[in-house]
């Protein structure tokens, strides 16, 4: 009869069952009390009664909680350093204070181990968890918020989470001290090292410039603010700057400053040839040596110092079968075996005198060594002994004999002179001294005188 404004329900008229007509919403109406008239069929009047029927609705798990809102946006500095970020909103339809608006929140993707959510959707970073704009930048987090009715309903809702950088970390040189040597020769625009500092930083703030500050006096170096390569920006004079101490900077763009000491040695560079006091040096030996045997030295000097002063000495050109020596270091000439003045008289031999500097510098001299004979054969007769058959008729003049003496020696040594030593007491004959021709000198008388010995000396 009443209690059912929207027509909710129907009664069968015969059997009194009260049936739903549509259907139900708890969370609209949860309590329905129904006036019920029963009549009956009696004439001329029915007669009739009326009870109350209370219809109390139970939940049922069907509506999924919902964020309002479903997006939520923060941004923190890396550096952050609390552990609350925000607040999420969830709520669900169903009865209250049962499972059905039990609620309950968890982080289904995007944590890393750095974020965590409560029973209440608060989100906040873990203990361990700290943010870090060099490593991620942005954080995504998918929340998923579940109830505890069954069948169990959820939704996700998305916080993102934006780090923003801090510049946090100095520009650091590889190491606190560099050292180098370069020579004075080295050439403007010479590039000593390329230095590289780092910094972990993004952006700006791990944008480094290099630059100079102090120990650049004068301007003898430049160094590039971007590439950091530091090289010679005029030329060097060693007597004026052996060494050079240099402090580099390195900045980023948010004003963290780096530094490092550059030590550049200055070295000597060998400018100088050495120098012999004369460009031919002539030395004599004798052609019986036996044994090593100085010749001579070869005097020569540099006006460098340290090793590009220092000289060495070799035979480069001219010492067949290497009848020469030179001591490397000093210049000593030495002849180490037999030479003879018949093979070869001179020996025309070409030393390198170099120093040891850093390209090595070097001048060639002409060493002549003449080969002294020594008179080391006595001349030989061939066919001796000689004789001869001479007419007491012959004119004076008339060659009566040929005597032929060779000697094994060289030049002076080697030639050969004539003369009559005993036999010839009258002067009958005269004798050639180069040739060795004997010849009548006087009127021979058979008579007086059938025969003749001579002995000759060559």
């Amino acid at each position: 009869v009443s209690g059912d404004p929207m027509d909710q329900f129907t009664i069968r008229a015969s059997s009194g069952e009260i049936l739903t007509s549509r259907a139900l919403d708890r969370e609209t109406v949860n309590l329905y009390r129904l006036l019920v008239n029963a009549t009956d069929n009696s004439q001329p009047r029915p007669l009739y009664s009326q009870t109350e029927v209370l219809l109390t609705i139970l939940d049922y798990n069907d509506h999924v909680p919902l964020y309002s809102p479903e997006f939520y946006s923060i941004e923190l500095n890396e550096t952050y350093s609390g552990t609350y970020l925000v607040q999420l909103n969830c709520t669900d339809g169903d009865e209250i204070n049962t499972e059905n608006t039990q609620l309950s929140y968890r982080i289904v993707s995007g944590n890393a181990s750095v974020f965590r959510v409560n029973s209440t959707g608060a989100v906040s970073l873990t203990a361990a968890g700290s943010l870090d704009y060099e490593q991620d930048t942005l954080h995504r987090l998918s929340v998923e918020c579940s109830d505890a009715g069954n069948p169990r309903l959820s939704s996700n809702a998305v916080t993102l989470v934006t780090v923003l950088p801090i510049n946090e970390h100095t520009p650091s040189f590889a190491q606190p001290v560099y050292n180098f040597t370069i020579s004075e020769s080295s050439a403007v625009g010479f590039i000593i090292t390329t230095l590289s500092a780092a910094d972990n930083d993004l952006g700006a703030d791990g944008s480094i410039k290099y630059a100079i500050e102090s120990g650049n006096n004068p301007l003898t170096f430049f160094l590039d603010s971007v590439t950091g390569a530091l090289g010679l920006r005029r030329t060097l004079d060693r007597t004026q700057d052996s060494e050079f101490r240099l402090i580099v900077s390195a900045a980023d763009g948010g004003g963290l400053i780096g530094r490092t000491i550059i030590n550049i040695n200055i070295s000597d560079v060998n400018n100088n040839d050495p120098v012999c006091n004369r460009q031919t040096f002539s030395f004599q030996t004798s052609e019986n040596i036996t044994a090593r045997v100085e010749v001579g030295r070869l005097s020569c000097s540099d006006a460098d110092t340290g090793v590009s002063g220092r000289l060495q000495y070799s035979i480069t050109i001219g010492n067949t079968g290497g009848r020469f020596s030179i001591d490397a270091s000093d210049g000593r000439l030495f002849v180490t075996g037999p030479v003879s003045r018949s093979v070869q008289a001179v020996y025309s031999l070409l030393v390198d005198v170099s120093d040891q500097g850093s390209p090595a510098r070097s001048i060639s001299v002409t060493v002549l060594v003449e080969v002294q004979a020594v008179n080391r054969f006595a001349p030989v007769f061939l066919g001796a002994p000689y004789t001869a058959n001479v007419l007491e008729n012959a004119t004076i003049g008339t060659t009566v004999s040929q005597i032929n003496a060779s000697d094994a020696d060289s030049e002076e040594f080697g030639r050969v002179s004539y003369s009559i030593v005993s036999g010839n007491g009258d002067n009958v004959f005269l004798i050639d001294r180069l040739s060795g021709a004997i010849v009548l000198a006087t009127t021979l008388d058979y008579e007086s005188n059938t025969s003749y010995l001579l002995t000759g000396e060559a």
